[in-house]
């Protein structure tokens, strides 16, 4: 992530590096500093305070809401489409 900056004249965020790397922080795939990065970003940015937010919460909802496994069926045909894609890309 390179420059991110705090917002433009039209009042849009202006940070696509932040939003490129929130779901990687909120997937606990990045390193300590890129996390502590991100994080005093978005603790300075309140756009993208508000994003790291709402998508925490929206996958604490989802979490709660899809606790069921899914159906054998539904894996295998799942697992199968993988596997297919997987050979012809």
């Amino acid at each position: 992530m390179t420059n991110l900056k705090r917002g433009d004249s039209h009042g849009e965020c202006g940070c696509p590096e932040f939003f490129d790397e929130m779901h990687q922080l909120l997937d606990d795939q990045l390193d300590a500093s890129a996390c502590e990065r991100l994080r005093t970003h978005a603790a300075g940015c309140p756009k993208c305070q508000q994003l790291l937010e709402a998508e925490s919460e929206f996958r604490s909802l989802l979490r709660k809401c899809c606790c069921e496994e899914a159906p054998v069926e539904l894996r295998q045909r799942i697992s199968y489409s993988i596997r297919i894609e997987y050979r012809e890309g």
